[in-house]
This record gives C-alpha cells, sequence and structure tokens, in this order.
C-alpha cells in the first residue's frame, strides 16, 4: 500500500498523465466506481498471456468477462462458488484471476475507492460473442448480499487480457 500511494502521485502528478489525460479520461466510462483489489489466493493472481501488444498486428481477440459478487463473507463464498468457477472452466471460458476486496483505507484519496464492500470479482476470458451467449453466470449463492454485477469488456489494442488460441 506505500508504493500504491507513491507510484500513483508519481504518475499522476508527472509528465506523462499530464500528457495523456485528456485521451485516458475520454476512454473511461466511471472512474469513480473502483475497488481496491488483491488475489483471493497465492493460486488465484491475475494471469495474463504472454503477448507483445506493441508488435502484435492485428485486434486482440475475445471477451473479457468480469463478475462482481457482493459478498457477505469472502471465504465462504469462494468456498461455496468454487464449484460453479469450476463449471465456467468447463464452459471453455479461462479464468484470468479471483480477486477480493482489500480491507485498508484508500492512502491516494485523489482516486476515490468504493467502500462498500466485500466483493468478490472473477475474471474470464471468452473467445467470441458464441461463447458468451452459451455463458451461464453463477446461479446462486447464500453468501451473496445482492445480485452480482456482470461487465463485458473489450481488449483494447494494447491489451494483454485478451484470447490467445
Amino acid at each position: 500500500m506505500d508504493d500504491r500511494a507513491r507510484i500513483n502521485a508519481a504518475f499522476y502528478y508527472g509528465p506523462v498523465w499530464k500528457e495523456h489525460r485528456n485521451t485516458l479520461n475520454g476512454l473511461m466510462i466511471d472512474s469513480d466506481d473502483v475497488l481496491l483489489l488483491r488475489p483471493l489466493g497465492e493460486h488465484r493472481t491475475l494471469i495474463l498471456p504472454t503477448v507483445d501488444a506493441v508488435k502484435e498486428t492485428g485486434t486482440p481477440r475475445g471477451i473479457a468477462l468480469a463478475q462482481i459478487f457482493p459478498v457477505s463473507d469472502i471465504d465462504a463464498f469462494a468456498r461455496d462458488a468454487e464449484s460453479e468457477f469450476a463449471r465456467y472452466r468447463l464452459q471453455g471460458v479461462r479464468e484470468a484471476a479471483v480477486l477480493a476486496t482489500l480491507d485498508a483505507p484508500n492512502n491516494f484519496p485523489q482516486l476515490p475507492v468504493r467502500t462498500d464492500g466485500p466483493f468478490v470479482v472473477w475474471i474470464g476470458l471468452l473467445e467470441n460473442e458464441e461463447a458468451r451467449s452459451r455463458f451461464q453466470p453463477l446461479r446462486a449463492n447464500e453468501f451473496l448480499r445482492a445480485e452480482p454485477e456482470q461487465i463485458v469488456l473489450d481488449p483494447t489494442p494494447r491489451s494483454r487480457l485478451r484470447w490467445i488460441a
């Protein structure tokens, strides 16, 4: 967390942000809907394909899907949902990460962070729209506080979050 405050200050008060902020702010739909996240466990760190997104030609393939689960208990939800996450993998969805909210104070208040958690965030990659139409999200879980939010993301040309055949 100490590094987060230092790195954010260096970036947002530095020349790169100053040069590109208008373009980047124009790409963000909602910069206030932010969760401070950590890997759910050692085996659930963010896994991105090894690609040179700068040199690669063509448009990145695939669809990234994020499910945000408002939970009453992170660990209990994760244990109960594991069979559903395994079912996702059987549907041909590649799990990129399972993350949980980090219960820590926001040490860079210029970037607001949601405090209405806890949440578990599942991120997966689907090959195409057909795979997305077949995707069956988590059905039910006694540890959900509300309906899960589902966000569909199209990888940008330089994104490493993409489908690799």
